[in-house]
């Protein structure tokens, strides 16, 4: 699977998870926090999830201009 949609789907699951006020998995947040890479301590999942997000499309973004 493309890692920066593997990375994506994890991000959703944990903002679902917060949306619907649960506790989400401790292997998602686990992967979230590995996935975001250094963040400030103070982050909170939501802003983590986001950051993967971003940086998911980020790199889905330079895929594809690098295959023009």
């Amino acid at each position: 699977m493309d890692q920066s949609l593997e990375a994506m789907q994890v991000a959703l699951r944990v903002l679902s998870e917060l949306n619907e006020k649960r506790h989400p998995a401790a292997a998602d947040i686990e992967a979230l926090r590995a996935l975001a890479g250094p963040l400030p301590d103070h982050t909170g999942l939501d802003e983590v999830a986001c950051e993967v997000i971003q940086k998911a499309l980020k790199r889905r973004a330079e895929v594809r201009a690098n295959r023009r």
